[in-house]
């Protein structure tokens, strides 16, 4: 299996470096969905390749062309390009993120941010790190800075309202960037909290790693720590943080 991650990182680096020269000039292609490229799918299917060639039993879950979740020993989550777009209007922070999960726990997950050449990476019980450099969550006691990342396909304007309002009681930021890369700007400690109402959930099986081998707490809306594709809603955080963000999303969907 590390033979199979190296090539997954190898080929998400090059893509990443490749796509990094086109963004802020290609074109959204997309016809039934907003913020699709072409560069979504090459990538996607370059990916499944890989994964097909090394054992075709292994299942793959991504965002544009394989919506279909199989179960399977060994699953495949990709996010093709987190933060499309990002990408497409050449600003900075979007990604690239893959997950393997094994017997239903995320047990691998890689993000490349190509705009800031940064490569995280993930392995179940042995850490996760930033360029090779070993990432740990800090516990921060007092202001701790929170990030709320609300999708622009959130449906519900009622609840993401009240759930900005309670969290106007921490130093707050917003951001509608690349998903995957917000857990890994939390595993990096530029925030200390993270909230995300999402469209879907692919980016947040490999950040779900990211943060929990960086030392953070990563749980769905039912507290659950590892997620099901349906989820829409997931919190993380340093130990302090993480509980009081929970509360306040309980109190939203109680």
């Amino acid at each position: 299996m590390e033979q199979l991650y190296s090539q997954i990182i190898d080929y998400v680096v090059k893509s990443g470096k490749r796509i990094n020269q086109r963004a802020g000039k290609i074109k959204d292609i997309g016809i039934t969905k907003q913020y699709l490229t072409e560069e979504d799918i090459a990538i996607e299917r370059g990916i499944k390749n890989l994964v097909n060639k090394f054992n075709p039993n292994h299942t793959f879950y991504a965002e544009e062309e394989n919506f279909d979740f199989n179960k399977a020993r060994d699953v495949w989550i990709c996010n093709p390009i987190s933060g499309t777009r990002t990408f497409i209007n050449g600003l900075a922070h979007y990604g690239m993120a893959v997950a393997h999960m094994h017997n239903g726990k995320v047990v691998f997950s890689v993000v490349y941010d190509p705009s800031m050449n940064q490569l995280f990476t993930a392995y179940k019980g042995k850490g996760a790190f930033l360029n090779g450099e070993r990432l740990k969550i800090k516990l921060v006691k007092n202001n701790p800075k929170v990030l709320f990342h609300l999708s622009i396909m959130w449906k519900d304007s009622g609840k993401s309202q009240k759930m900005f309002e309670l969290l106007t009681k921490f130093e707050l930021y917003r951001n509608w960037n690349s998903q995957a890369l917000s857990y890994c700007h939390l595993a990096k400690g530029i925030y200390n909290g993270l909230i995300i109402f999402s469209k879907d959930s692919f980016p947040d099986f490999a950040g779900s790693l990211i943060v929990k081998e960086a030392g953070g707490i990563f749980t769905n809306l039912n507290g659950e720590k590892d997620i099901k594709p349906s989820d829409r809603v997931f919190i993380a955080g340093d130990k302090k943080t993480y509980g009081e963000l929970k509360q306040m999303v309980d109190k939203i969907f109680s």
